[in-house]
């Protein structure tokens, strides 16, 4: 039985790599990358490190002013607040619009059971790629194009907010895939407006966690 081996660019390699070192938390909060250093730590031309640069800021990984070398963003309280704030205005919508439709949901099934058996290990890089895979496995079966680039405005920066969370422990993971399940539950069971009171309670209390953790320890 073969295999197949997915080959990856020069550039999602350079990408994936600094993707991994801003996701596990051994690149913080406004640490510098800067191009040639990045080139020469990979061992890649200058316009490589530049290409993987630019397409973890356009997704809210690393941000950038002009002129000005990129960076990890050093999230606020109020960032965290607007980016949770505009989570909850899609996904809230989402999640009725899902359990009013009564379609079948393979890929948020799938996503929720990996998150299940994350929370159980207990891996923090695990639980945050899980938890975000079942968010947006959502918005995707919604349909909508739109939609779908509308939260990938944000969820780069949402990656950087639950890295926080389970970095510094401010939710349990057994918790957090508790309150997936029952969000999920709702959605199956066709209740729209539990889905979305329990979407709006999971969202605001990850906000108001990470809120006060920046604001003790900012």
């Amino acid at each position: 039985m073969s295999e197949t081996v997915q080959t990856v660019s020069i550039v999602d390699a350079v990408y994936n790599a600094i993707r991994d070192r801003v996701l596990s938390g051994e690149l913080g909060p406004s640490e510098v990358l800067v191009e040639q250093k990045t080139a020469e730590l990979y061992g890649v031309a200058r316009p490589t490190a530049k290409a993987a640069i630019d397409r973890l800021v356009h997704q809210g990984l690393l941000s950038r002013t002009a002129n000005k070398s990129a960076r990890v963003p050093a999230l606020t309280a109020r960032d965290v607040r607007d980016i949770y704030f505009t989570r909850t205005a899609i996904e809230s919508t989402v999640v009725a619009l899902l359990a009013e439709s009564h379609r079948p949901l393979p890929s948020a099934d799938a996503a929720l059971a990996a998150f299940e058996r994350a929370a159980a290990t207990g891996v923090t890089r695990e639980v945050v790629d899980a938890d975000i895979a079942f968010h947006q496995s959502l918005v995707d079966a919604v349909g909508s194009p739109r939609m779908r680039r509308m939260y990938a405005s944000i969820i780069g920066e949402a990656h950087l907010c639950m890295v926080l969370k389970q970095t510094h422990h401010l939710h349990s993971p057994e918790e957090l895939a508790s309150e997936h399940r029952a969000i999920y539950e709702a959605i199956l069971a066709g209740a729209a407006d539990p889905a979305r009171d329990r979407l709006i309670a999971h969202l605001d209390s990850s906000a108001r966690a990470i809120e006060e953790h920046i604001r003790r320890n900012g």
